[in-house]
Order: structure tokens, then C-alpha cells, then sequence
């Protein structure tokens, strides 16, 4: 089957012929001629399509078909192989001639057609390894195998410009031949216009030299005599920046053709395409690994001091912008900018004093301090806006560029890093960028930390002052116990007559003394009570109790003060059991205060309403006065330490502002609730929910 396919062309050339010869015949006979004059320049035109469409084989074929039809049938004789004229002779052979020529000259150009289409199919596969890649090692190795299906090379040599040292470095070399192989062609760099890798790369432009052996532009490796190769040396340059250059060789002056030349500039373009996105997805890596690294050290965190903080936040930035020198100043307590850490691959080691210099005022940082400037790129050995010690210190260090990033909060200074690099440095927006980002993080992260740090301290402060508050009112009360008990002991031996008669005149004053002593007591057990509650150094007695017997006790105890007033207290309680697990002696304390609190706050007689119930396994007891109420605005603080309601018609009431305090404290510490309705003018009603005790088994 593969046979016949081989010899259809060549049939396809033969019918051509015929059918060609036969129009021609044709023609002839119509035209009352012997033959057409002009056949064989007809043939010539057949030959070269067949030619280019079935190729060299089939063409030569055509020509002898050709020939043997041309003599047969229009040279005369006709009808018989023989030549009558030398003439006849002379024109068969001149266009058997002229007919292979035309099938050489279409055959090369076919074959550099089919070349050309073939690279340019390979180029498109190609180009998409190239450009996906994003990695810059990964896109150079590529390119080194890559061309190779393009480009029948024996030396490849692949440089990247080190922007370091300024030079063209061989990142690869692939020697496909003995005569290359045998060079160290790694121990050559070669600076912009040095050698023809170094001319390509300053001009930018591809250069292709024919026979480098005769080109003095040429320069090999010490010890290396000059090779007869053609080189062909393509610069690698996206957006006027050099990456590199790509040099192909191959043996023999003239091996390489312009053509090489054009597929190399379309893989160098590409290739430096792809580096520059490699290069900016790096970037944008180490912007993100920057930032989860500076975000990552939290202010909170006491376990890191704060100078190791900020050598990891300069840390941070110099990984990212590959400075040889860096600087972080931060703004202190009294106002000046010291140098806090420092950093940079060319750092001395071990020396905290060069190019730092000291303190910095504000008026030093001036030309930092418009609120618009985010960065500040200039050159210390020409920059004339650098203030004295910038220029000095930098001089000192060789410093060849910089950077100064100002780390503004709001419109506050807080600090500024300078980045420095002892060779000259050209920066790209994008660059400068993401080094405003990392600062913009720096400087929130700085301040957050310090300002969390300020309110871990006064948190600390307030803490150990509530402490040696509660301290105060837990020896205050039990100070006060004793006096009191005393002076209570006193006034009732008087009041008794124990001490003997007292005059008329002092018996009211005699039981003033008592209630006021009374009172007094009662502060100081609250004040007690209070300190037990907050430092829970004594655990409260949980027993299972009647609510309702407390609520009768604490009734009796403010049943002679409603009395003196002339009011009424109305009691609604169940008539089974309100069983709860609790302390009695504090929830007493509770209720007391909430019968005390509706006895105070009524204007004229006091109206009191308690009802206690059991509902859907809840206690509830609400205490409800007909006084003077509480405005909208201090329910939201009514049980807050210390809070007192700020109205006119209850500054003459006597109070702490710590009974309802304590009486939430009370009811939460027994896993209940406790909150209020109340409208001024109209009086207010305090609800307590406490859970009911589970019924005995």
C-alpha cells in the first residue's frame, strides 16, 4: 500500500504531461499547423508545478516523458524516434535543460518554504512552553531545549544579566559538538560591548557574524584558538530592560543564515517576556510572603521584644529589595528618630554604628515629612535634596543608590527605612510599588503593636488598682466591724438604762445614733459581701431553700422603715414551695436591696408590690415600687459598680452605687438574671429569674 502511494505522484506527473501534450496536438490540428512553437516553454511551466507540488522525482520523470512525446509526435520525423535537424536536436536538449534547471531552483525554494513553515509550527509549539513558565530557571532550561527543534545548533550559550555585578554570567552551555565541548566557556562573564555577547547586549541588537575565527569583535577563553563557526548572538530585552543574551554556533564560516537570525529574535523576545513575568510573579511572592510575615507578628504577642520585631519587619523588606545596607528608625517617647534595627546582605557584621548615625529630630526628616511622599529614590553622591548626615553616612558606606521609605500613620511620621545599595540601581514603578506596600504594612504593624502594647500597660495598671481597691474594702470592712459593733454595744446599754438614766433631750439623739449605726453596719456588710463576690475567696453555702422564706425575712427587716413612711408593701407569693439551690444569707442581701432601693426612691408613701412564682421550671421574683422611676438613658448602666442615676430629684438619696451591682452579682452567681422596666414618674420593676431547684427523687 505504501508503494502505491509512493508511485502516485509520478503517475499524476505523466497524466499531466499527456493531457498538456494532447491541448497541444490539439491546438495544432485546429490551427491547420504542424505544432504549437512555443511547447516547450509550456512543458518548462508544467515541470516547475509539478515540481513544487510532488516534488523532484516526479519532475525529472515528467521532463524524460516530455522529451520522449516532444520527439515522437512534434519533431519531425513524425511518428518515429528520429532527429531530422540539428536544430530539432539543439531545442529538445536546451529545453530538457532549461526544464531540470527551473526543477532545481523550485525545489530549494519549495524546500525553504517547507523549512520555513516547519520552524515556524515548531516556533508555536515552543512559545507557549516558554511563556507559561514562571519560573525563571524553569523558562531559561526551556528555551535551551527548545531551540534546539528550531535551530540545528552545536553550541549554545544562554546569559543572564546580573544587575549585581554588571556583567552577562553563563547560565547555560549546551555543546553538541567535540570542538565545543573541550572549552570552559563558564570562566567568561563579559561586561556591556565586550565581545559580540557583550555588543549585542549594549546595542541590543542581534548581531550575526559569519566566521568568527576572522572577526577580531570575537573573544574566546584564555588558551582557546579561534574556531572557523558562524555566531549568532540575540540580545534578550523586554521594555528597554536587558535579561540577557542567547549565542548559537555552529561549525563552518556561514552555517548560519539570516534566517536563524530572525527565528532567534522571536525566541529571545519571548523568552524575555517570560523571564519578566517570572521575575514579577516572584515579586509579587515575596510581597505576599512579606506582608503574611510582618502581619504575622502580632502586636499582642509578648513572647518577641519589640527589638526583634523590628529586625524581622526590616528583615522582611531587605528579602524583598536585595539591599546591601538597611535601615530602620523609629519615633520615640521624646520625640526623635532612632535607628532601632539594621540589616542588608553587605551589612558589616557585627557593627550596629555604620552609616546609622545618631538621633534624628523631626526638622532632620523634613524633606520625608509631606503626607504625598511615599518613597524616595535618589542618589547620594548627586542627590542634592539628601540633608547632611544622609549624604554623610552613605558617602562613608559607598552607597551608590537609595531608598527611603517614610512609615506614615494617618499623617504621622512614626519611622522611616532606608534601603541602600553600593552599585547604581534602577528601579521599576511596580518595584517601588510593593515596596509602599511592605512600609504601609510595617508602619500599622509597628504602631498597632505599640499602641496594644500602651493599652496592655494601663490594663495592668487598672488591674492591680481594682485590686488594691477591693484589697481597701475588704480591710476597710472588717476595720470597720469592730467600731461599729462597739458603738452599737454602747448605744444599747444606754438605750437600755444600763448605764444609767439618760435625760429626755438625748433619747432622740440616742436613736438616731442607732439607725445610723444600723445603716453603717449594713454598707459595710454590703461592702464585704462585695469584696467575697469579686475575689471569690469565700465560695458561697449552695443549699436547697424556700425563696419564700427569704423573701419573708427580708420583708420583716423593711417592714419599720415602710412604716415610718406611712406605706404599704403588698405580697403575692405561691402558695406552694419556690424550691432553689443557693446561699440564703446572699440572696437575702439581694432582695434586701431591692426593697430598700423602692423604699428610697418613692416620693410619698411607699407603695411596694412582690410576688414570687414558679413558671416553666423558673423562679421569678419581681419587686415593684410606684416611685419616681429611671430615665431611658441610665438603664443601660443601672447595674454597673459604682453608678449612680445623674438626676436632680435623687441627689439628696443617700447611696454607694453598689447595691444593684451586687445584686447581680448575687443573682448571676446563682445562674439566674435579673432586669428592669420602669418609666419615669411612674415607677420602675426589678425582675429576678433564678432556676428552680430540681424536685427531690
Amino acid at each position: 500500500m505504501l508503494g502505491v502511494r509512493r508511485l502516485l505522484p509520478y503517475l499524476y506527473a505523466v497524466i499531466a504531461v499527456v493531457l498538456v501534450s494532447g491541448a497541444l496536438g490539439l491546438i495544432a490540428w485546429l490551427l491547420h499547423i504542424n505544432r504549437i512553437e512555443t511547447y516547450w516553454a509550456i512543458f518548462v511551466i508544467v515541470i516547475g508545478a509539478i515540481a513544487w507540488r510532488y516534488g523532484r522525482g516526479p519532475a525529472i520523470f515528467s521532463v524524460a516523458v516530455a522529451a520522449i512525446l516532444s520527439e515522437y509526435y512534434f519533431i519531425p520525423p513524425w511518428g518515429a524516434f528520429e532527429f531530422a535537424t540539428v536544430s530539432e536536436t539543439v531545442r529538445l536538449i536546451s529545453g530538457i535543460i532549461i526544464s531540470l534547471t527551473v526543477i532545481q531552483f523550485v525545489s530549494i525554494s519549495r524546500a525553504h518554504e517547507v523549512l520555513t513553515e516547519k520552524r515556524k509550527d515548531l516556533l508555536q509549539d515552543v512559545s507557549p512552553r516558554i511563556l507559561q513558565s514562571l519560573d525563571a530557571e524553569a523558562t531559561l532550561e526551556t528555551v535551551a531545549d527548545a531551540t534546539l527543534t528550531v535551530i540545528d545548533y552545536q553550541h549554545l550559550r544562554l546569559y543572564r544579566w546580573d544587575e549585581a555585578s554588571e556583567r552577562l554570567v553563563l547560565f547555560k552551555s549546551i555543546a553538541r559538538s567535540p570542538a565545543y565541548a573541550a572549552i570552559d566557556w563558564h570562566s567568561m562573564t563579559f561586561a556591556l560591548g565586550e565581545g559580540i555577547t557583550g555588543l549585542a547586549a549594549k546595542s541590543r541588537t542581534p548581531l550575526l557574524v559569519p566566521d568568527a575565527s576572522r572577526d577580531p569583535r570575537m573573544i574566546y577563553p584564555p588558551g582557546t584558538q579561534p574556531i572557523a563557526e558562524s555566531v549568532l548572538s540575540v540580545p534578550m530585552v523586554t521594555s528597554d530592560r536587558l535579561f540577557g543574551v542567547l549565542t548559537l554556533a555552529r561549525l563552518g564560516a556561514g552555517s548560519l543564515q539570516v534566517d536563524d537570525l530572525r527565528l532567534m529574535e522571536a525566541i529571545a523576545a519571548q523568552t524575555a517576556l517570560a523571564l519578566a513575568n517570572a521575575e514579577a510573579y516572584s515579586e509579587a511572592e515575596q510581597t505576599i510572603k512579606a506582608l503574611a510575615m510582618i502581619e504575622s507578628l502580632k502586636a499582642g504577642d509578648t513572647s518577641q521584644p519589640d527589638s526583634e520585631v523590628d529586625r524581622s519587619i526590616l528583615q522582611g523588606l531587605t528579602d524583598f529589595s536585595q539591599a546591601d545596607l538597611a535601615t530602620l528608625r523609629l519615633l520615640g517617647e521624646d520625640d526623635l528618630y532612632r535607628v532601632v534595627a539594621t540589616g542588608g546582605a553587605k551589612w558589616p557584621e557585627g557593627s550596629k554604628s555604620a552609616a546609622t548615625g545618631g538621633p534624628l529630630t523631626g526638622a532632620d526628616l523634613a524633606w520625608l515629612t509631606d503626607p504625598r511622599v511615599n518613597v524616595y529614590v535618589g542618589d547620594p553622591r548627586s542627590d542634592g535634596k539628601l540633608p547632611e548626615w544622609a549624604r554623610r553616612g552613605t558617602e562613608r558606606a559607598g552607597v551608590k543608590a537609595s531608598i527611603f521609605l517614610p512609615l506614615w500613620v494617618g499623617q504621622r511620621l512614626t519611622g522611616v527605612v532606608g534601603l541602600h545599595w553600593r552599585r547604581p540601581r534602577w528601579f521599576r514603578g511596580e518595584q517601588l510599588g510593593r515596596l509602599q506596600l511592605l512600609a504601609a504594612q510595617a508602619a500599622i504593624s509597628l504602631d498597632t503593636r505599640r499602641a496594644l502594647e500602651h493599652e496592655r500597660r494601663r490594663a495592668e495598671a487598672l488591674g492591680q488598682l481594682e485590686r488594691a481597691r477591693r484589697e481597701f474594702m475588704q480591710i476597710a470592712s472588717h476595720e470597720l466591724r469592730t467600731p461599729l459593733t462597739v458603738i452599737r454595744g454602747y448605744a444599747s446599754m444606754l438605750e437600755e438604762g444600763s448605764l444609767g438614766e439618760i435625760p429626755p433631750s438625748a433619747r432622740q439623739a440616742l436613736k438616731t445614733l442607732l439607725d445610723k449605726s444600723t445603716e453603717m453596719r449594713v454598707q459595710v456588710e454590703r461592702m464585704l459581701l462585695l469584696a467575697r463576690l469579686e475575689d471569690g475567696a469565700v465560695p458561697p453555702q449552695m443549699a436547697r431553700l424556700d425563696l419564700r422564706t427569704v423573701l419573708h425575712d427580708a420583708l420583716e427587716r423593711v417592714q419599720p422603715q415602710v412604716a415610718l413612711k406611712q406605706g404599704e408593701v403588698n405580697v403575692a407569693l405561691a402558695d406552694e414551695p419556690l424550691p432553689v439551690i443557693g446561699d440564703s444569707e446572699r440572696l437575702a442581701t439581694a432582695v434586701d436591696n431591692l426593697l430598700q432601693n423602692a423604699v428610697k426612691f418613692s416620693t410619698g408613701p411607699p407603695q411596694i408590690d412582690v410576688s414570687g412564682q414558679r413558671t416553666d421550671g423558673q423562679i421569678t421574683v419581681v419587686v415593684r415600687d410606684h416611685g419616681i422611676g429611671i430615665p431611658p438613658e441610665a438603664r443601660k448602666r443601672l447595674f454597673e459598680k459604682f453608678y449612680r442615676v445623674n438626676d436632680p430629684g435623687v441627689q439628696n438619696v443617700a447611696g454607694t452605687g453598689i447595691g444593684l451591682y451586687l445584686v447581680r452579682q448575687v443573682v448571676e452567681s446563682h445562674g439566674g438574671r435579673v432586669n428592669v422596666e420602669s418609666e419615669p414618674g411612674a415607677g420602675s420593676s426589678f425582675k429576678i429569674e433564678l432556676p428552680a431547684a430540681p424536685r427531690p427523687s
